[in-house]
């Protein structure tokens, strides 16, 4: 009979534990990737991503691909623009929140991650962000056609036609946050329902000839009036 001896028993024992379970100290991050939102509006049923305007709230994640480590035990270093931001670095700092500024410029946002035992760090790839201008976006049921950037809608005689305005991207919490002058041939046009600011009926009696006028709209953020942007569509009235 093979007798062990006790020690060696004991150092075959943990050698085994470390690869069963091994520490965080030897886990390691091979790759950190930087992802963002911002907090602007988009309608219910856009399918795309909401992008920053002037003075937007941005949240950066750093997610990291390492099953074996807790984020909240990391230490996280959040630069933007080469400047570190001490306020919001320290240990289990993995979302960063910021101000994007009222000026339209880039924003370059970096992160360094390391342990607490300095073993090792890492650091993600640049995040580069700049602020967009809000849109406006005319919807109705009929179809339009497109000459260069204007929106053409052909109108006959006798027709109600009700024109949507869809804001995108500006800092507000409901359309109501906006301020809308629509008008139509140079004229102000004015509301039917003051409800819904961002709705115009249209309504077109008895024709004896062609017109084309232009609809257009001015749309200003009431809480910050340097936002804001316009459109506007051609209208084809026919008998």
């Amino acid at each position: 009979m093979i007798k062990i001896k006790k020690t060696n028993y004991y150092l075959l024992i943990a050698f085994c534990l470390l690869f069963l379970f091994p520490s965080q100290s030897q886990a390691t991050i091979t790759s950190v990737t930087l992802t963002w939102s911002t907090d602007t509006y988009i309608p219910i049923n856009y399918q795309g991503k909401a992008l920053p305007s002037r003075g937007s709230m941005i949240e950066v994640v750093a997610n990291i691909n390492s099953a074996d480590i807790n984020p909240k035990e990391l230490f996280y270093n959040w630069f933007i623009d080469e400047h570190i931001q001490k306020g919001n670095s320290g240990q289990g700092k993995q979302v960063f929140k910021f101000n994007i500024g009222e000026r339209n410029i880039k924003r370059s946002i970096k992160v360094d991650i390391s342990n607490e035992e300095k073993t090792f760090s890492i650091s993600s790839s640049y995040l580069v962000l700049k602020p967009q201008e809000p849109e406006i976006v005319l919807e109705t049921i009929l179809a339009p056609a497109f000459s260069g950037l204007i929106q053409e809608y052909k109108i006959t005689s006798d027709q109600t036609t009700i024109f949507t305005a869809q804001p995108y991207f500006f800092n507000i919490n409901s359309i109501n946050d906006l301020k809308y002058k629509w008008s139509l041939a140079g004229n102000i046009a004015e509301q039917d329902d003051n409800r819904n600011p961002n709705i115009f009926t249209l309504k077109i009696g008895k024709l004896a000839k062609s017109i084309k006028q232009k609809l257009n709209l001015w749309v200003e953020n009431i809480n910050y009036p340097l936002q804001r942007t316009q459109t506007t569509a051609e209208i084809n009235l026919v008998p």
